[in-house]
């Protein structure tokens, strides 16, 4: 997904290049160009998932926030060939809550065992807010509602769950980290891998090691202990 999203810029970039360079920008040269740079975007946008999917847990949020991003980035191609104004307003709200599924599995993915209590809270209360702040904003964008209220209320809602996304890793730099623990883990399969550990004690890091290769669907054979010379 990487190495299609750095495509699909590139493209966009050699587009741009190209009609700058002729000096002919017409209608399906914009179209064109928008469609490689939508396509790029919203790889970026599932790129969480892809994360989560790697990691072995949390599929279901991994599948779903893929599912949101390409039914966005396809109601968002249609949108740009056809020019129809329903079409915008589904793109708007699709892409609502491909971001909203984007931070919520980029968070998990970057959650740990050994985060601290409130880092925890703050990831629950971010889930919440981004799923409020995704639907205030398909909500505004097909009722449209006269007044400033409406906006004003979603903003500070926005910058409010973007202090909740910001928090969380820096309160989680802030738990202590002890000794690096060196693991060599054997599968079941005969192969073997090597993970490093930080933090608690040595039997608190092989049953994270344990925990996380289960969870990705391997079984473990046996663990081999480095201690330091």
């Amino acid at each position: 997904m990487l190495l299609g999203v750095a495509s699909l810029l590139t493209i966009s970039a050699l587009l741009a290049i190209g009609i700058l360079l002729a000096g002919h920008f017409g209608r399906t040269q914009g179209r064109i160009l928008g469609s490689t740079a939508l396509l790029a975007g919203y790889g970026l946008v599932a790129l969480p998932a892809a994360f989560l999917l790697d990691q072995g847990h949390c599929r279901r949020l991994a599948l779903a926030t893929a599912s949101l991003a390409a039914l966005a980035a396809a109601l968002a191609l249609a949108g740009i060939w056809s020019g129809s104004e329903t079409l915008g307003k589904l793109v708007g709200s699709a892409t609502a809550f491909a971001l909203a599924g984007a931070q919520t599995s980029a968070l998990t993915a970057r959650r740990r065992e050994g985060d601290p209590a409130a880092v925890r809270r703050l990831f629950t209360a971010s889930c919440g807010t981004t799923l409020v702040a995704a639907s205030a904003f398909a909500v505004f964008i097909w009722i449209q509602p006269n007044g400033s209220l409406f906006p004003r209320l979603f903003g500070s809602l926005v910058v409010f769950d973007l202090l909740l996304v910001v928090l969380q890793p820096i309160l989680a730099r802030t738990r202590p980290v002890g000794p690096a623990h060196h693991l060599r883990v054997v599968l079941a399969t005969g192969e073997t891998l090597e993970t490093v550990t930080e933090g608690g004690d040595l039997a608190a890091a092989t049953a994270t090691a344990i925990r996380r290769l289960e969870r990705s669907g391997e079984r473990v054979a046996r663990i081999e202990i480095d201690l330091p010379d």
